[in-house]
């Protein structure tokens, strides 16, 4: 898949990683047996599990429906950060990290300052790498990001563990417990429900969107930012 491949919605491209509303949750009943949470049909258990978590199941039909930009596609998401490829074409990353000392990565701003916090060695993000073209054009097009963004090159993104819902047994059933993260290997992994795949970033050099732009030869008159 490239930008010129991408469904497109309103005349917008439509990143890869994003749901559409065709693709309804099918996630079967959860139950706890052999110690971890799993799904009550042993096939979609078996298809869901991924590095010892259980994972969200949701239907496959991208470009059915009306795109959900703010929502990620498990099984996509998952992909592009396992696979190191961009959120927006799919392409792999790995050529252009290389040549620019680091895989690029986007953060919107802060929640509670509304401020862009430069990212941090260490720091853990749900948010899969950007070709330099694709980021470009993401921080031009989304609304949450042109509220506001940072930008970092990640020399050595390290796959850490998942995000979702936590559950837990109570009275010969299970119940979710809330929304967490859970590293791979710590025993919370086994009762989770994951919904994204987390990356510790480490080797961060934060760079300057606009100027990695112009030197790709990105920029027009006018669309500075």
């Amino acid at each position: 898949m490239s930008l010129h491949t991408l469904p497109v919605h309103r005349g917008l491209r439509v990143p890869y990683v994003a749901r559409w509303t065709g693709e309804k949750d099918i996630s079967p009943a959860v139950v706890h047996a052999g110690g971890v949470l799993r799904y009550a049909e042993p096939i979609a258990d078996a298809a869901c599990r991924w590095q010892n978590a259980l994972w969200r199941r949701l239907a496959r039909a991208q470009g059915m429906g009306e795109p959900i930009f703010e929502a990620l596609h498990p099984v996509r998401q998952r992909t592009t950060m396992w696979e190191q490829r961009c959120q927006v074409c799919a392409q792999s990353v790995a050529e252009e990290a290389t040549a620019m000392g680091g895989a690029l990565y986007l953060g919107g701003s802060n929640a509670k300052s509304g401020m862009q916090d430069p990212m941090a060695e260490g720091e853990r993000t749900e948010n899969p790498p950007l070709h330099i073209a694709c980021a470009w054009e993401s921080v031009s097009r989304c609304r949450h990001l042109m509220e506001g963004y940072t930008a970092a090159r990640v020399a050595r993104p390290l796959q850490w563990g998942v995000a979702g819902i936590l559950h837990a047994s109570a009275r010969g059933t299970v119940v979710p417990v809330g929304r967490t993260e859970a590293s791979y290997g710590s025993a919370r992994l086994g009762w989770m429900l994951a919904e994204r795949a987390i990356v510790r970033l480490t080797g961060v050099r934060a760079v300057d969107l606009v100027a990695e732009a112009e030197l790709a030869g990105l920029l027009v008159a006018g669309n500075r930012r």
